[in-house]
């Protein structure tokens, strides 16, 4: 609730611009399969099973508390029978099948992935070849995002902090999120990291599609496709 406010409700957009993606690219898909890593509280995935309602969607998460939360949300909404939840931490894959998913989602997540490059090629695993795999996370805003850019960055180093912590009663864990957010690399950087991703001896990986800067760039929208010789 706390993070909704912060976001003054955008963060439902920005999730749903995620999703439009991902539906555009199983539309010609019968009945999608779509891994949601991170799935934190199961916001994405149950917002992938709403718009996709041929879908059946496997959210992710190292937190069982999160993953609680996530399953209550399930049960009160009548989407067990669509939207599963499973513990699984984002650079150990074991249990999910590979080559098995039409699409994955990753949405805050990335940011806090100690070896971001091992958890892309788990997911490119599990991935079946062409899918699309969709990144939302947070960045600062640069120079070239003009004065709204400039407001974004000032809001995310010091706003979001300090109401945070007055809110939430925890102010260590938004300045941690400050400084996550301003560790992260440049939508430019992370666009190499993901690009130069070799996953396996035959050098696949993923192209790298489409970013769609949000909330005056201190949001990106990162639009993949996993490649692998079937």
């Amino acid at each position: 609730m706390i993070n909704r406010v912060l976001a003054v409700g955008m963060d439902m957009d920005w999730r749903l611009e995620m999703v439009n993606k991902i539906k555009e690219s199983v539309a010609h898909v019968e009945h999608p399969v779509i891994l949601d890593v991170a799935t934190g509280t199961a916001d994405v995935a149950l917002l992938l099973a709403k718009e996709i309602p041929s879908s059946t969607v496997l959210g992710v998460d190292p937190s069982d508390n999160m993953l609680a939360v996530g399953r209550q949300k399930i049960q009160q909404r009548g989407q067990g029978s669509q939207v599963e939840l499973q513990l699984a931490d984002a650079m150990d894959f074991s249990s999910i099948p590979a080559s098995s998913y039409d699409a994955a989602t990753m949405a805050f997540g990335i940011r806090n992935v100690p070896n971001r490059e091992t958890a892309l090629c788990r997911i490119h695993r599990s991935l079946k070849p062409n899918s699309r795999f969709s990144i939302l996370e947070f960045s600062e805003p640069d120079e070239s995002a003009g004065v709204l850019g400039a407001g974004a960055r000032l809001f995310i180093r010091y706003v979001v902090p300090f109401l945070g912590g007055i809110l939430s009663g925890a102010p260590r864990q938004y300045w941690h999120l400050q400084n996550s957010i301003k560790d992260f690399p440049t939508p430019a950087q992370f666009r190499e990291i993901i690009e130069s991703v070799k996953c396996d001896d035959a050098g696949n990986g993923f192209r790298f599609d489409e970013l769609v800067q949000l909330n005056f760039g201190s949001v990106q929208l990162y639009v993949t496709t996993a490649l692998r010789a079937e």
